[in-house]
């Protein structure tokens, strides 16, 4: 679980950054967005169950040179990336009258704690489309290879806003990429993987109160462009 210690030391860091940028050199702000492919990583192994999606984000960034070669940005975006799961409603559950078993069958679905969601057909199997929004946070170091080629890593912080998560909110990512700057754009390649497995609540159906859930392990290709507004040199 994401502790309150790592989420205060990535607020030190974003507000070291801030507090530093207006009094040092080598700055800019400027506009980012993305174009990126999610493969999400199935916590059965059974990559038969989930099906990959396409994903967007828009946001600001800030980036400040701390050495020669050696840059830091920080950004904020807003994600929308989409998954298909495959899945089945459950035939029965077990209920209990005191000390003894009860199988619910699937035809009666009320009256003992189930409840079904047919918002999918009325289908009780198949593929469900998920489109899911976070609000994402990435820190990065980028190092300058030669004058218009660079290499950079860093983590990414993002929080699902439009599901109940289900575990590991905000999401914690690793990213490792390359990219180049032409003229004042500059684009590069990352491919992005969650440090553990994450899930929400998918609204298929509850049983005595515990919800259905879908769980998954963040694996993202992603193109992404920025272009700076301000600069200071």
């Amino acid at each position: 679980m994401f502790s309150m210690k790592r989420l205060s030391l990535l607020l030190v860091i974003i507000c070291s950054f801030c507090g530093s940028a207006t009094a040092q050199s080598k700055i800019e702000f400027g506009l980012t967005t993305e174009g990126s492919w999610f493969i999400p990583g199935n916590y059965t192994g059974d990559s038969s169950t989930q099906k990959s999606g396409l994903g967007a984000s828009f946001g600001v960034y800030a980036s400040k040179g701390i050495s020669g070669k050696l840059w830091v940005d920080v950004g904020v975006a807003n994600r929308f990336k989409e998954m298909k799961e495959y899945y089945k409603l459950p035939d029965y559950f077990v209920a209990y009258d005191g000390n003894v078993e009860i199988y619910v069958p699937y035809g009666t679905p009320y009256g003992y704690g189930i409840h079904y969601d047919f918002s999918n057909s009325g289908k009780v199997a198949g593929w469900k489309s998920y489109s899911l929004n976070y609000l994402v946070i990435p820190i990065h170091l980028k190092y300058l290879v030669c004058k218009n080629i660079f290499v950079q890593s860093g983590i990414e912080v993002g929080w699902l806003i439009n599901y109940t998560a289900r575990k590991d909110n905000p999401e914690l990512n690793w990213t490792l990429g390359f990219g180049s700057q032409q003229h004042k754009l500059k684009w590069s390649v990352n491919y992005i993987r969650g440090f553990n497995e994450a899930g929400f609540a998918n609204k298929l159906y509850t049983i005595n109160g515990m919800r259905s859930a879908t769980v998954y392990r963040n694996n993202m290709l992603q193109l992404s462009l920025s272009y700076p507004i301000w600069q200071k040199k």
